[in-house]
């Protein structure tokens, strides 16, 4: 049994899966961060429902094939469907 406050849950830690397709995340790259950043300063970074998003991004989970993000702010990961990012063009692996 998983304690509130366990930090070594037993079975080690669990992989990160989106909540829609329940496919794999991963950390997103250096470099795909900076140009979400980028968008994100000219307004032009939105949710797939439509918000833009207003915090900063400390970081951000991409799903296995490239399709959608999910954003950390201030360390905290967004993992609601409505909160993803579409990454369009993006390709396969989020642009690595």
């Amino acid at each position: 049994m998983v304690e509130p406050g366990d930090r070594n849950p037993p079975g080690g830690v669990p992989e990160l899966v989106c909540p829609k397709t329940h496919l794999p995340l991963e950390p997103v790259s250096g470099e795909l961060l900076e140009r979400l950043r980028g968008l994100q300063e000219r307004g032009e970074l939105t949710t797939i429902e439509g918000r833009a998003l207003d915090s900063p991004l400390s970081g951000a989970w991409v799903r296995i094939d490239g399709a959608l993000l999910y954003p950390v702010i201030d360390g905290i990961a967004r993992m609601v469907i409505e909160d993803a990012i579409a990454l369009e063009g993006e390709g396969p692996a989020a642009g690595e």
